[in-house]
C-alpha cells in the first residue's frame, strides 16, 4: 500500500480529504498538512517529515501531493523525494485523490504518480466543447 500526504496552502488538503471520505468512506494512511502564513519553512519541513513518517507507517511508499508546482508545499516536499519511497505530485484535485485510493494497493509508486497525473489532465473539460460534440 502507498500512503498519502496532501500538503497545501491553507485548508484545501483537509477539505479534499474530507470530500473523499464523504464519497468513498474513511481512508487509512492518508493525512492533510495545511500551510499557514505564520509557518516558517523550517517548521513546515519538520511537519512534513512527521506527516510522511506517519502516512508511511506500514506502507512501502508515500505519495506527497501538493496544490501547485513552485509553491512552498511543493518546494519543501521536493526535498523528501526518494526514488521508490517518496514521490511528489503537484496539482492535486478530487478526481486525482479518488483514483489514488482505487489504485494505491495495485501500483508501484512511480507508476501510480504517472497514472494520477494523466487522469487529472484527462479530467479537465470545457463543458461547451463536450456539449457541442453531442448529436
Amino acid at each position: 500500500m502507498i500512503g498519502l500526504v496532501v500538503a497545501t496552502h491553507g485548508p484545501l488538503g483537509e477539505a479534499l480529504l474530507a470530500t473523499v471520505e464523504l464519497i468513498i468512506g474513511a481512508q487509512s494512511q492518508a493525512l492533510a498538512l495545511s500551510l499557514s502564513r505564520s509557518d516558517s519553512p523550517e517548521e513546515l519541513h519538520a511537519r512534513l517529515a512527521r506527516a510522511i513518517a506517519q502516512a508511511g507507517t506500514g506502507c512501502e511508499a508515500v505519495l506527497v501531493v501538493t496544490d501547485m508546482f513552485g509553491g512552498t508545499p511543493s518546494n519543501i516536499g521536493m526535498t523528501f523525494v526518494e526514488a521508490g519511497r517518496v514521490e511528489l505530485l503537484t496539482g492535486v484535485n478530487l478526481p486525482m485523490l479518488l483514483k489514488f485510493f482505487n489504485y494505491r494497493n495495485d501500483q508501484a509508486l512511480a507508476d501510480l504518480a504517472r497514472l494520477l497525473r494523466d487522469h487529472a489532465r484527462d479530467g479537465i473539460m470545457i463543458a461547451g466543447e463536450v456539449l457541442s460534440r453531442q448529436p
